[in-house]
């Protein structure tokens, strides 16, 4: 099968709009997944260690499945199907993220300001810059 240049370029563009709606809505999605107290180690961990161990293996078991087939693709397109499918099911599974982990301003203290600033003002009485 042979592609012309306009079918390649459609389909770039439609994978570059599906890669962006998806990159901007996951940022939200996983700041509202864990609790500010543990937000950054749950984040990283969560995505750096599925990014190395699922991304890492990748190459060699599409290689393997690619070798197995005897030069076929359709293996590759089914592993990566199913790992498609393992992301919808637990996104579609996580729990409830609606305010997780997020304070209410009102209830902000005193102790909550910056500590170490201190607040400069000029002769006028206007803050000092």
């Amino acid at each position: 099968m042979k592609f012309r240049n306009s079918e390649i370029n459609r389909g770039i563009v439609g994978l570059s709009f599906g890669v962006a709606s998806i990159s901007g809505s996951i940022a939200a999605f996983y700041s509202e997944l864990f609790d500010t107290r543990i937000r950054y180690t749950g984040l990283v961990f969560a995505k750096e260690v599925s990014g190395a161990v699922v991304g890492g293996f990748t190459p060699l078991i599409s290689t393997l499945l690619v070798q197995w087939s005897g030069d076929a693709s359709w293996p590759v397109s089914v592993y990566m199907s199913v790992t498609a499918l393992a992301a919808f099911l637990c996104a579609y599974l996580a729990r409830d993220i609606l305010d997780v982990g997020q304070r209410n301003v009102t209830t902000a203290t005193k102790r909550d300001a910056l500590v170490g600033v201190r607040q400069v003002m000029d002769d006028t009485g206007d803050h000092a810059r």
